[in-house]
């Protein structure tokens, strides 16, 4: 990337000297503006991004001086050479001390020009791998954040429970305490496929999934007191939103527009339940997953369903237990279960069952779409479905001979997802229905380590990461990371690592500058 030059002098044989006496493009510069007089080159200032400012000092209408205090104020990271005649020597060295990068006598010398520009185009580079290194600290900062927050919402909508005191430090964390009692509406949407024959279609709507999801967290953030968006990375296209109750209608415009005027397409939309308080949160997703599973194609504008279906879903109690016998591998208690739902649920009416289905499969996450529903027409249909995704389901969890070594592949990999969240053995023992005591002993014979050092060794990972990539505060990264305090991080990590969290990003930062070709 070349840098900007202007050069402004009243004397037009100077100007096209200074132009001819090195190589310019050679050395990484660009002449892209021309100023006989401080007033043209303060128009040039306004109107343009310039990175090097060569100028005369005595020059008529605004002077050198003058020209200085104006070109600050517009671009105050602009070098600065000044050109001047020996008489004017005084007056140019009153610049250099105004911060002005260096000044060279004229005639200008080739070589002195080179030098000068060699030296300038060293600090440039300097300052641009800075600003480039934190503009990316940045954003990997904020790639961070927002994967942290969506699983926490995802958490909070699948009713993982979390343990009571980490809720409002993680609420607080995630600017949502201000959601927590408002009336929100959960919204689903996708790209609609408007013709399933055409296999070319099909592929360009996959290609469409990564643009539609930058589209979606871009909308929500232009309006981030009103609209929170998140996605589950298990189904690629798929947007989740959560909106202030009453702006429903017009959030769904606007996303609707926006998608059709920048890729022609349309979107499947299911809208659920308004609702107020967290214990809300579950329901209002599912049923918003519910609406836009019901979707049916429309003619036009957006393929919108309402969540008008408000019958209670599986009780707690009922999708608890499908959860343990799911994880567990207990197949044979698992279709006692979805049968007896299934056969009741049809009994009293097709589109009940159709619920219930929907509800089990997210237990796989695996979330049925119309076309599977099609065929579906019996109790006996939809549980042989289900039963075939629950082997699928557990062939994707790695399962080892037993059924406890998939639970502990599953515990080690909901520690690995919810680091940054409060831990303990008896959490994860009641998530997976085993007493503390023996889920203990089964965790380290399967992990080979114990639950706390384990936990430990998974937090401390990602704190290495945040010291290397980010210059956040101890404090921050202690947070981020899960541990209780500043002070149990510190003497934890320096009892593993011989020093202290300071020292280790000292270090690494020393080593990233000695294997700087520039060095």
């Amino acid at each position: 990337m070349m840098y900007n030059v202007l050069i402004a002098d009243d004397e037009i044989e100077v100007r096209e000297g200074l132009k001819l006496k090195v190589d310019w493009h050679g050395m990484g510069f660009v002449i892209t503006g021309e100023a006989s007089n401080g007033i043209e080159a303060d128009e040039l200032l306004k109107s343009e991004h310039f990175d090097l400012l060569i100028t005369d000092m005595n020059m008529p209408v605004m002077d050198g001086i003058r020209l200085l205090d104006v070109c600050r104020s517009y671009n105050p990271s602009i070098q600065i050479i000044i050109i001047t005649g020996y008489e004017d020597f005084q007056y140019a060295r009153a610049g250099v001390r105004s911060q002005v990068m260096d000044y060279l006598l004229k005639p200008v010398t080739r070589d002195e020009l080179k030098a000068t520009l060699g030296k300038i185009k060293a600090d440039l580079d300097d300052k641009r791998k800075i600003r480039g290194d934190s503009e990316l600290m940045q954003w990997r900062l904020s790639q961070y954040y927002r994967e942290m927050k969506e699983r926490f919402l995802l958490d909070l909508v699948k009713g993982n429970r979390l343990p009571p005191s980490s809720m409002p430090e993680r609420l607080r964390l995630f600017h949502l305490e201000s959601w927590q009692d408002q009336k929100v509406c959960f919204i689903t949407a996708s790209i609609s496929h408007s013709d399933k024959q055409d296999i070319r279609k099909d592929r360009l709507h996959e290609q469409m999934h990564l643009p539609f999801e930058m589209v979606c967290y871009e909308i929500a953030q232009s309006d981030s007191d009103n609209v929170q968006v998140f996605h589950d990375s298990a189904h690629a296209g798929i947007m989740h939103f959560m909106v202030q109750d009453g702006m429903q209608h017009e959030f769904i415009q606007l996303l609707s527009g926006h998608t059709a005027s920048l890729f022609s397409i349309e979107l499947k939309i299911g809208v659920g339940l308004s609702g107020s308080g967290l214990e809300h949160w579950k329901e209002g997703y599912i049923h918003s997953l519910l609406a836009w599973n019901s979707a049916e194609r429309a003619g036009s504008g957006p393929n919108l369903q309402a969540g008008t279906d408000y019958s209670p879903l599986l009780p707690e109690e009922t999708t608890r237990k499908l959860h343990r016998y799911l994880i567990r591998g207990e197949l044979d208690s698992f279709r006692s279960i979805i049968r007896k739902e299934l056969h009741e649920a049809f009994q009293l009416s097709p589109s009940r069952m159709t619920r219930s289905i929907f509800q089990i499969s997210l237990l796989m996450d695996f979330p049925m779409t119309p076309e599977w529903i099609l065929w579906l027409k019996t109790p006996d249909q939809a549980e042989r479905l289900l039963m075939q995704w629950a082997q699928d389901f557990l062939g994707r969890q790695l399962p080892s001979e037993d059924g406890d070594g998939t639970v502990i592949d599953l515990a080690k990999r909901y520690i690995e997802e919810n680091y940054m969240q409060e831990l303990t053995l008896t959490l994860l023992a009641e998530r997976f229905n085993y007493y503390p005591t023996y889920f203990s002993e089964l965790f380290k014979e399967g992990a080979g380590t114990s639950f706390i050092q384990y936990v430990t060794g998974v937090r401390m990972k990602h704190a290495l990461q945040l010291l290397k990539e980010t210059q956040l505060a101890v404090w921050d990264i202690t947070e981020l990371t899960g541990f209780s305090s500043p002070s149990y991080f510190s003497s934890k990590f320096k009892r593993m690592f011989n020093m202290s969290p300071s020292d280790y990003r000292l270090l690494h930062s020393e080593k990233i500058d000695s294997h700087d070709p520039k060095k």
